[in-house]
């Protein structure tokens, strides 16, 4: 499985990619402007249309002879008293929101009560300009298409823009094996009507289940670049396009990365779905079960599977950026938080003089939690944090096998530091207590000390003593000072047995409560209280099995130091001597 890093890494390339071919605000501003105006001048084409049925005659509208002629048939024509026009609508990239850099088709669906016809295409086509210059002061030149049932709105500044606006009608859906009368002998092209109309489904359906996706919208921009840039992939650009990565993006279990995403999509390609005999891509906007992908050849298929799976191997191998046509990103940049602090120690070395800045260059800045004398950090975790990768290494080992002496080295900046213990363990502690002295690092030997286990400590310390507190008379002890005089290792009686054994066995059923817990993570402190004979008695120590045997012993010194141990056999009394009878 990938790491995370490797995928925000990929985020950070598919992002980079995305920004270059996203349109300019500038560009985006003008596209709004266009459309809003022809959307604006199609209205006002409409009420003028609607204007017709109310006059009978000849109707001026300023233009030229030919058109006036248009205009009159178009009266003719409008007389029934019903709208002509019903609405225009967003379409294509516009709707869908996948402009980029290169590829701004902008497309409109000027929906018609009755199926559109050439005469009514000239009639908005003529009309058209007369209301755009109501409306803005712009230039833009409109001319009409009648092979392809549209009208074509194109600006004359910068940035050049093309609006296609594509007459159509539901009454476009009737089977086209229908016998065409007379009068529909100038209705426009049929298939070009119904591709208006399942531009609208498209539409509709592209913003009810792709808009909330954002990294699908992210992907589908950055694969229509690529359709752009490389033949094999044109072929698939467009709905068949949309419509896979919504498959493989929207059946994940969870959110997805822009670099995630795209590798799944490229993944689904290159599984096979395009080629022969593959499972296809179904058109959820028909009634018929329909394969977008039938009119795809199975050269073009094979082509873009083996791209695709190129593709993938090249992620794999974190190059990215070969498959998105970009340089390689730089690696990220430090937080601000540690470039705040190396301007800090840089502004310091700037104002002390020369014989401080010798100093200061000397000196190690230190993490917190090596300065830190409460933290269980030892010398061996410090000096690896400052030094990691560090290898110790074994000289020599003498000494007898219940007393071994081990010699421990090891090298830092060409320097080699050596010492010796009566374990492994202890003898790298102190190599490592020794370098960091050389090195001018304060350190806390007795803490460093105190890591240790007892059993690699010298012989002589403190594996003899013993805790022992002084009785007292009042209702609560405590065994505070106890604790504080006795040796490391566990608490035992004078007899050497556990204090809470002892003490269970001589009252039976005490309940021990935990009275409070003080302190922070790495040195706790806890106390607890035991009633015995209706006295209580307390205990405190780093853990609870402590406190609670320290709370024991106390009883049993209280109570009980008049008795012998437990350990401690009973002398049998000596017979009484006989004396014969002389």
């Amino acid at each position: 499985m990938r790491s995370f890093r490797s995928f925000a890494n990929d985020d950070r390339h598919v992002m980079a990619k995305h920004a270059s071919i996203y349109p300019a605000p500038e560009e985006l501003e003008a596209v709004q402007t266009l459309v809003s105006t022809v959307e604006g001048a199609l209205k006002k084409v409409s009420d003028w249309m609607d204007g017709l049925n109310k006059y009978s005659g000849k109707i001026s509208t300023g233009n030229e002879a030919a058109d006036n002629t248009v205009v009159e048939d178009a009266a003719e024509t409008t007389r029934d008293g019903t709208s002509v026009l019903c609405g225009v609508t967003r379409v294509g990239l516009v709707a869908k929101g996948l402009l980029i850099k290169g590829d701004m088709d902008l497309e409109l669906v000027l929906m018609c009560r009755e199926k559109p016809t050439k005469l009514l295409l000239y009639t908005i086509s003529a009309n058209l300009p007369l209301q755009i210059q109501t409306m803005t002061e712009d230039k833009y030149e409109v001319r009409s298409c009648a092979p392809e049932a549209a009208i074509r709105v194109c600006s004359t500044k910068d940035p050049q823009l093309i609006l296609k606006i594509t007459l159509s009608s539901l009454a476009m859906r009737e089977d086209e094996n229908t016998s065409m009368d007379k009068d529909e002998e100038d209705v426009l092209d049929r298939q070009k009507c119904q591709a208006a109309l399942a531009s609208l489904r498209h539409a509709k359906w592209f913003q009810a289940r792709v808009t909330d996706l954002k990294s699908c919208v992210i992907v589908l921009r950055i694969l229509r670049d690529m359709c752009n840039r490389l033949p094999v992939w044109q072929p698939l650009k467009g709905w068949s396009l949309e419509l896979i990565c919504e498959k493989a993006i929207a059946t994940c279990n969870r959110p997805l990365g822009p670099g995630e995403a795209l590798r799944r999509v490229m993944e689904c390609i290159a599984s096979g779905i395009l080629l022969p005999g593959g499972p296809g891509v179904h058109d959820p906007c028909e009634r018929e079960p329909t394969d977008v992908l039938s009119d795809l050849s199975a050269q073009q298929a094979d082509a873009i599977t083996h791209s695709a799976q190129h593709a993938l191997r090249l992620l794999a191998f974190g190059q990215l950026y070969k498959v998105l046509n970009m340089d390689p990103l730089p690696a990220s940049k430090p937080s601000p938080r540690l470039l705040e602090g190396v301007s800090s120690v840089k502004r310091l070395r700037d104002d002390v003089g020369p014989d401080d800045r010798d100093f200061i260059k000397r000196m190690k800045v230190l993490d917190w939690r090596m300065t830190d004398p409460n933290h269980p950090m030892n010398a061996l975790m410090r000096l690896n944090q400052i030094h990691p990768g560090l290898q110790y290494r074994l000289l020599s080992q003498s000494g007898p096998v219940h007393a071994p002496v081990f010699t421990m080295s090891v090298e830092i900046q060409g320097t080699t530091y050596q010492a010796t213990g009566n374990s492994k363990r202890s003898a790298k502690l102190q190599v490592a207590l020794k370098a960091l002295q050389a090195l001018g690092y304060v350190l806390s030997v007795d803490g460093d000390v105190d890591s240790l286990s007892a059993d690699e400590k010298s012989d002589g310390e403190g594996k003899n003593d013993r805790m022992s507190t002084s009785s007292s008379s009042t209702s609560i002890t405590s065994s505070t000072d106890a604790q504080e005089s006795r040796a490391p290792g566990p608490i035992l009686t004078a007899g050497g047995k556990n204090p809470v054994m002892e003490l269970n066995e001589k009252r039976r059923g005490l309940k021990y409560e935990l009275i409070s817990e003080s302190g922070s993570s790495y040195d706790k402190r806890f106390i607890i209280e035991v009633e015995v004979d209706k006295q209580v008695f307390r205990g405190t120590g780093p853990n609870k099995k402590v406190a609670k045997a320290s709370a024991a012993l106390a009883a049993l010194n209280s109570l009980f130091s008049g008795s012998k141990s437990t350990t401690n056999k009973k002398k049998r009394p000596n017979p009484p001597v006989s004396k014969d009878p002389g």
